[in-house]
């Protein structure tokens, strides 16, 4: 349980993504510019005592092609806070990397698909993640300095008791590098 007499209620975003020798595809590295964005954005906007939000970044072998270009939202895919999906779709980038003819992660949300996981989707999917719907997840989303105290607890509801989805299959945990970018308001 999280809320205005427990703590801070804690996001984690993880962005999954292929590197061969340094290089990403991309469809990631739009991805990633996209998501620290998102992230930063709902740093400001969330207030740090209602909402603490870490942000890791996960190297991806080609062995694990098929979870690049994801974004996880407190262990979610961020398209399917906001009701999207996602799908492989050749990849021409991801191929040359590879050296190979390969398949990548895009997504579906609201009838739009995009190879790239869109800012817009990741802010949304944070601040549903943060119980933030509506009217309150839009004025959050545009108003600088974030939601008042006493509008964002309201708006805030318990975290879900639910384990992470689509965890990698034991052949990517070893290929994994976390990597954990540590900011504060303003840095980013």
């Amino acid at each position: 349980m999280s809320g205005c007499c427990s703590g801070p209620l804690r996001i984690v975003v993880e962005f999954d993504y292929l590197t061969v020798d340094g290089n990403t595809c991309d469809r990631c590295g739009d991805t990633h510019e996209a998501v620290r964005a998102a992230a930063s954005d709902a740093r400001v906007a969330l207030p740090a005592s209602l909402a603490v939000i870490d942000y890791l970044e996960c190297e991806l072998t080609p062995g694990c092609l098929g979870y690049s270009n994801r974004v996880l939202v407190n262990g979610r895919p961020a398209e399917e806070w906001l009701g999207g999906v996602s799908v492989m779709s050749d990849c021409p980038s991801c191929s040359e990397l590879v050296g190979e003819s390969v398949c990548c992660r895009e997504i579906e949300v609201g009838g739009v698909r995009t190879e790239a996981v869109g800012r817009d989707v990741v802010f949304d999917a944070i601040m549903t993640a943060a119980g933030l719907t509506g009217e309150a997840r839009s004025a959050v989303g545009g108003a600088p300095g974030g939601l008042d105290k006493a509008s964002a607890a309201r708006s805030l509801r318990e975290d879900s008791e639910e384990g992470p989805a689509s965890a990698p299959p034991l052949c990517c945990t070893d290929a994994l590098s976390m990597v954990t970018l540590v900011t504060g308001p303003g840095c980013g």
